[in-house]
């Protein structure tokens, strides 16, 4: 993918190759800029795509790096780090590590079926670091299977703040996020910021992830089913807050781990 970003140095980073690009914006694999004879490319840089950079006024391009702010002031082990950022310039941008992950859609898509506790940690470990945000004063704006990484051990690591806003600021009229998981009244438009349309698009995850599940008792999946239910009400005022989400979930796991681990003495006898 050529682009007129690549081998440029950028503060203190070389640009190598353009992996990504959209919603006006443009991932590149980077490396520090005195590292020209290594191999490794062990970062990725994320700045405003060219074609927007010249056509897009300056105040708009900050905006969309809103992600400079909120994910370098919020830390959180499933957040993604901010190793570097420059808000300022014609060509702000953010250097985060390079992880060696999947996204949580593609995730489903590898293992096709899962347990249902494996469902639930993926989707706690989502909500813990949408708690993270909200006590910091940030929604995330556009929580997808595509914003999320799995890696090989199952740590989430929820990416892309490009969306995020200030908790009560006034949401752009131009709505860029992700309808398909996106609150009602966040895709709606004209409304402020507010926590409850993150635990919305938590909600439609926990909801694609339970439809992936093994076979499971109904007495395991109705919790479940009930807590999904009161996270994506259309009504903003009826769902529950972060702290409540990761609580229930936390405690959904722990009671349907336990009916996917069988005593060992069983298991004897079952054999014999």
């Amino acid at each position: 993918m050529n682009s007129p970003f690549s081998q440029r140095i950028l503060g203190i980073w070389r640009v190598g190759r353009s992996i990504a690009k959209g919603n006006g914006t443009e991932l590149f694999l980077a490396q520090p800029a005195d590292a020209a004879d290594s191999p490794r490319w062990d970062y990725v840089l994320k700045t405003v795509a060219a074609t927007e950079s010249q056509s897009v006024p300056a105040v708009q391009s900050t905006r969309r790096f809103n992600q400079i702010i909120a994910s370098a002031s919020v830390r959180h082990p499933n957040l993604v780090p901010i190793l570097d950022e420059s808000a300022g310039g014609t060509t702000p941008y953010v250097v985060m590590p390079r992880l060696d992950a999947v996204n949580l859609k593609n995730r489903i898509s590898q293992i096709q079926q899962f347990a249902l506790p494996v469902a639930l940690w993926w989707t706690r470990q989502l909500a813990q670091a949408t708690e993270a945000l909200h006590k910091n004063g940030w929604i995330h704006g556009d929580i997808t299977p595509e914003n999320v990484l799995v890696d090989s051990q199952g740590h989430v690591t929820l990416i892309d703040m490009g969306n995020a806003a200030r908790i009560h600021s006034p949401m752009p009229p131009l709505f860029r996020g992700t309808a398909e998981y996106a609150a009602p009244e966040l895709a709606a438009g004209n409304t402020a910021a507010l926590p409850a349309m993150d635990i919305h698009s938590l909600g439609r995850i926990l909801l694609e992830t339970l439809a992936s599940t093994e076979p499971t008792h109904s007495s395991s999946v109705e919790p479940v089913a009930d807590l999904i239910e009161q996270m994506i009400s259309p009504d903003p005022l009826e769902r529950p807050s972060t702290r409540q989400v990761v609580s229930r979930l936390l405690k959904l796991e722990i009671d349907t781990l336990g009916c996917h681990i069988v005593p060992e003495g069983q298991i004897t006898r079952r054999a014999a």
